[in-house]
């Protein structure tokens, strides 16, 4: 069984490229746009059974990239909030900080799987790096704005080691030390990163308007992310704890997604803290 999300240089140590032809190649390394393989993409010399399945995996690398870059939109509108209104009050510092941290994570172990065959990865990794820095900052530089923030056990200082822990236990590799672990804290970290900014907003009588879509874009991205997992499963590759985790996710803020869709097509004000 190969590893999931694997590493190039996993697959160099497995001599594989050697010792399996190029067709059971394809089909022992997996089709999951994580496990690495040299022979990706296929040659276009090869059978047209080889060449659907690279289309698939394709397809799957750019629904996944997708959800990162709903995710860096949403940034900037919060970011454009932050610097135009010179405040972060409604806004929660340990979310930010969660994505700071889960972006750090991905910065370690995305460069070393076949999400970077293609360029918009770079970028994407880029972008999502800077505006997660961008915005950390000027939390931290208007933190005297804002006086209300998230109850202890949705602090970062919390959640963050829980993630940790959790991912050791839970991840998709076999071994129980493995780059696995950090991909496993990437999803788990922003799985928690959103909670306290929910929480911040059940207790304001209002939720800002670019608050509300920057919250409404991150919940979208998370879909994405669940419709890649969903398409990962299919083919056989079982990232069953990761897609419980954005299930949970979605599930928390359901109630939020209702109000904040009646919003966008009624108008009026979005109070989140009658919500049920």
């Amino acid at each position: 069984k190969h590893e999931p999300f694997c590493l190039k240089s996993q697959v160099a140590r497995t001599g594989r490229e050697a010792a399996v032809p190029p067709v059971a190649e394809e089909s022992a390394s997996g089709d999951g746009p994580f496990a690495f393989a040299r022979s990706f993409p296929p040659h276009r010399s090869r059978s047209g059974r080889l060449r659907s399945a690279a289309v698939a995996s394709a397809m799957e690398v750019w629904i996944f990239l997708l959800g990162y870059y709903v995710h860096f939109a949403a940034s900037c509108l919060l970011l454009y909030k932050i610097y135009k209104y010179k405040s972060i009050y409604g806004l929660s510092v340990d979310t930010q900080i969660s994505y700071l941290l889960a972006v750090a994570s991905r910065c370690v172990w995305s460069m070393e799987t076949r999400l970077m065959d293609t360029k918009l990865a770079y970028l994407e990794l880029f972008l999502s790096s800077a505006v997660a820095v961008g915005l950390t900052f000027l939390c931290f530089q208007l933190y005297h704005t804002t006086s209300k923030h998230s109850v202890p056990f949705l602090r970062v200082y919390v959640t963050a080691p829980v993630a940790l822990v959790l991912a050791f236990f839970f991840h998709p590799g076999d071994n129980w030390i493995s780059m696995q672990i950090l991909v496993a804290f990437t999803m788990y970290q922003e799985a928690m990163g959103l909670l306290p900014q929910l929480y911040l907003m059940r207790k304001m009588h209002e939720v800002e308007a670019m608050t509300s879509h920057y919250v409404g874009l991150i919940v979208i991205a998370r879909f994405f992310r669940m419709l890649f997992w969903g398409q990962m499963y299919f083919l056989g590759e079982h990232f069953l704890q990761l897609f419980f985790a954005d299930i949970c996710h979605t599930l928390l803020s359901a109630d939020y997604m209702y109000l904040w869709c009646r919003k966008l097509k009624d108008g009026g004000r979005l109070i989140y803290s009658q919500s049920v």
